[in-house]
């Protein structure tokens, strides 16, 4: 089996000040370092390099090292994370100890940094590139050479490279993040809470991986900086797009190939709460209005216009939670009322709605049902932002089938074959069937549209392992036919 290797090198201060300085680069790559140990790259196989240990010495040894060490069909994932600077076409990357007043002789050659690691006997070769645009230098251009990278990767057999931003611009760094904007992107799409940079087997590709940072960087711009601030971020040597980063699949719940949480996927799981107040204790319901005695179309508009006040203050609520949790901005967050007592709040993570009718069982009471869904990543709903925003809210999670189940062909297999730790109960009517698992507390229901796991109030996270768990014993139901082609 393939061992994956990492080379991780940055500095934000430099022997000499006249370099500059490169705001969180150590604690980004240090947060790098973590996330790929997590990711499936042991620490025996890392090296790291940080501050004063990323001489120009200590860097070429530890690259004779790698040479030795990886064996033939191994994966090699470098980070830099620095300053750059290039003259005459050719790019160089500072070391700790690089000299102002020899820049070219003090630093490493960006070509000798590719041969290096191209050298190895490994399958691929990804680099990383958090480099952005620094403070002037003599006599160089203070960043590296776009066409000297793309002439080294263009025509590589088995590297690619992804920058953070363009050679001349800024890699914008956050203190609130503790890293620059594109590593902490990384970070995300390394720990499995990005499912836009995985592929549809679980795996971060270096295609998918820039085409999740390309889209990400201007909203996480926007958030923490103020309006102009911008960076592109590109991939060279697209003819190895495909190199795999890291392979998530068993973290996130698949295994054998399968995601079980791939970008269609994850639209149709929604958590979901339903309960029931008094029709009277409606803030805009008055004492001369009359209490319904039958759920007709026309005390059914009646009840939904006298909730709409409750509604909107729900909505506002949410609103303001949402802002002060995940620190969005106005432009981030559109928040609607519809009609009938209904009102939405769409963010860049999640989809949130709330609606209020009457209950049709007794038509003194208003049925009030709170959904949140459409997410960008399956982590989430495991997250303290989470969390705190909708606190012991939710007791289901609802996931809709991309295509019709056969319920009673589902239970005989089941029968037939029975899962270990799984019973099933069908309705009469073989419209539904409840399945509980071993080690979980509530149960499943399945009918031919839907998938409904019930549990506490409150417990998401247990939600969600229960739902994944139940993908796992008994397959995805509903999706061959329907999930899009692999990216």
């Amino acid at each position: 089996m393939a061992d994956r290797w990492a080379f991780v090198v940055a500095t934000d201060k430099f022997l000499d000040p006249a370099l500059g300085a490169v705001p969180y680069a150590e604690s980004g790559a240090r947060a790098v370092s973590d996330a790929l140990t997590a990711a499936g790259y042991p620490k025996a196989n890392q090296l790291v390099l940080l501050g004063p240990h990323a001489t120009k010495a200590v860097v070429e040894s530890r690259l004779r090292k790698l040479r030795k060490a990886v064996r033939r069909g191994d994966e090699l994932l470098t980070y830099v994370a620095g300053r750059g600077f290039s003259r005459n076409g050719a790019g160089f990357l500072a070391c700790w100890d690089t000299l102002p007043d020899d820049l070219a002789e003090t630093a490493l050659p960006v070509a000798d940094l590719v041969a290096g690691l191209t050298a190895t006997k490994a399958g691929q070769v990804i680099l990383l590139f958090d480099v952005g645009v620094g403070a002037p230098l003599p006599d160089v251009e203070p960043h590296l050479d776009a066409d000297e990278l793309a002439a080294l990767f263009d025509e590589s057999p088995k590297a690619v490279a992804l920058t953070a931003c363009r050679p001349d611009e800024p890699s914008h760094a956050a203190a609130g993040l503790k890293a620059s904007v594109w590593t902490s992107l990384l970070l995300d799409a390394l720990a499995g809470r990005a499912a836009k940079a995985l592929d549809r087997d679980g795996r971060v590709t270096a295609v998918s991986l820039h085409r999740f940072l390309d889209d990400e960087l201007p909203r996480v711009l926007r958030k923490h900086f103020e309006a102009g601030a911008s960076q592109s971020p590109l991939l060279f040597g697209g003819q190895n797009a495909g190199n795999v980063v890291a392979d998530l699949s068993r973290l996130l719940g698949g295994g054998d190939g399968l995601f079980l949480l791939d970008p269609d996927r994850l639209r149709r799981v929604a958590f979901r709460s339903d309960s029931l107040g008094r029709v009277r204790d409606l803030t805009a319901w008055r004492k001369t209005y009359e209490l319904p005695d039958a759920p007709r179309p026309s005390a059914k508009r009646f009840v939904a216009r006298v909730a709409n006040t409750d509604v909107k203050a729900d909505l506002d609520e949410m609103y303001e939670a949402a802002r002060e949790q995940f620190g969005y901005k106005r432009k981030d967050l559109d928040a609607a009322m519809g009609p009938d007592g209904f009102g939405v709040l769409r963010t860049p993570d999640f989809e949130y709605t709330v609606t209020a009718a009457l209950d049709e069982d007794d038509p003194t009471r208003v049925a009030w049902r709170r959904e949140v869904g459409g997410f960008a990543d399956p982590g989430f709903a495991r997250g303290p932002g989470f969390d705190a925003v909708f606190g012991r809210l939710f007791d289901q999670l609802v996931f809709e089938f991309a295509a019709p189940v056969d319920v009673e062909a589902l239970v005989d297999r089941l029968e037939e074959r029975p899962p270990k730790g799984a019973k099933v109960q069908i309705a009469s009517d073989g419209g539904s069937c409840d399945i509980t698992l071993a080690g979980f507390a509530g149960r499943v229901t399945v009918d031919r549209h839907s998938l409904t796991v019930r549990g506490r109030a409150g417990n998401s996270a247990g939600l969600l392992d229960q739902f994944l768990a139940f993908l796992r014993t008994v397959g995805p139901l509903g999706e061959p036919a329907a999930l899009p082609p692999a990216l």
